[in-house]
């Protein structure tokens, strides 16, 4: 006894003008692309932004009591806190770095700067990669070689940091972002630039202590500071730029996110009315209105499941291209992000899909002819 197949029903209309299907499934990767672009680039801004801290060897960040960001913050410590730190159980090294913000300007033009100053004879501090020249020494200092380009700066050539001027002995990267650059010089000459002073602590822990448990013990220890894990110093610094940044980003995304939807509920809305004689004929031969809202449905996954693959691949060539041409820019593509604007865009487009259904389910079988002529 042979078992009886049932019939893709939905995904042969789908497919059944291959062109009309392709272009609905182009219009709904084009929105989705829109709304993954838009929320990368801010994404990959904010990776930017916290790379220095994510890219430290050192396991905890101390900074001065209230302050747990660097991103528009002061932050002050006494000269004796590197050592005191030092002397807590669990800590390998303690290294302190001068913190700075304000404007570098090369040949080309000027541009917002972090300056940090640190320790180069051991490293620890400075830029996480030299992808060109030295450590700094006096009156020197390693530039990002993507604010290098952009301000038209040579290696060996001079470049003002905060009104001073200095030698670039050496390029990092990752240190720019779509607004500001990183500028690296020892502590001698960052004394000389701005002042002495201690702006945070970096510390390692030592093989085999855990990291909670140093944090801890510094904050029994030493008194007027705050400490931080480093997870927990770059959230902080992505939280105070997010906020920063909310009312523009919420505005971009909502009208991002609101022209994605419309594209993909008029579309899918399209193609459903484009069906509704051969609904009918379905109905009129014994079909259920929800065997009807099952073939819709069997569509709108397969549409946005495809227009999502699509928007994927183009976001992600996108991310690898764009630095390419403008190396201050990432687009950072996440798997939430891309389920999350998928969600949406199927929710939506059931909606719209669905809608029309509704003259065909007030129909009764013998009317359903006349109805779709």
């Amino acid at each position: 006894m042979t078992r009886a197949r049932s019939v893709p029903v939905g995904r042969r209309f789908l497919f059944v003008d291959r062109r009309r299907a392709a272009l609905t499934v182009l219009g709904v990767a084009a929105s989705l692309l829109l709304v993954l672009v838009l929320g990368g680039i801010f994404a990959g801004a904010i990776e930017r932004v916290t790379s220095y801290i994510r890219s430290s060897p050192a396991q905890v960040f101390v900074s001065q009591g209230g302050v747990r960001t660097m991103h528009m913050s002061a932050s002050v410590l006494p000269a004796d806190t590197a050592a005191r730190l030092a002397d807590v159980e669990g800590v390998a090294w303690a290294t302190p770095i001068g913190f700075a913000s304000g404007s570098v300007s090369g040949p080309s033009g000027r541009q917002l700067s972090y300056l940090i100053g640190y320790d180069a004879d051991t490293g620890r501090g400075g830029p996480a990669t030299l992808v060109a020249g030295r450590a700094p020494g006096a009156g020197e200092a390693v530039l990002d070689e993507q604010a290098a380009d952009r301000l038209g700066v040579d290696l060996g050539e001079q470049f003002t940091a905060l009104g001073t001027p200095v030698r670039a002995v050496g390029f990092s990267t990752g240190g720019s972002s779509i607004t500001n650059t990183t500028v690296f010089v020892d502590t001698a000459q960052f004394t000389r630039i701005r002042d002495e002073r201690v702006s945070y602590v970096l510390v390692a822990v030592a093989p085999g202590a855990d990291a909670d448990g140093v944090v801890d013990r510094v904050r029994d220890e030493v008194t007027g500071v705050t400490v931080q894990t480093r997870e927990e110093f770059a959230e902080s610094e992505a939280r105070v730029v997010t906020d920063m940044s909310a009312d523009l980003l919420r505005l971009m995304s909502t009208i991002g996110l609101l022209i994605a939807l419309a594209v993909i509920a008029l579309g899918l809305m399209t193609a459903t009315l484009n069906r509704l004689r051969d609904f009918a004929v379905l109905k009129a031969l014994g079909a259920r209105t929800g065997r009807l809202a099952g073939v819709v449905t069997m569509q709108v996954v397969l549409t946005v499941t495809l227009g999502a693959a699509v928007a994927t691949v183009a976001a992600l060539a996108l991310s690898w291209a764009l630095p390419l041409v403008a190396p201050a820019v990432q687009i950072s593509v996440t798997a939430t992000a891309v389920a999350q604007t998928g969600v949406s865009a199927l929710l939506v487009g059931l909606v719209a899909a669905l809608w029309p259904l509704r003259r065909i389910a007030a129909l009764d079988a013998a009317s359903a002819f006349r109805e779709t002529r």
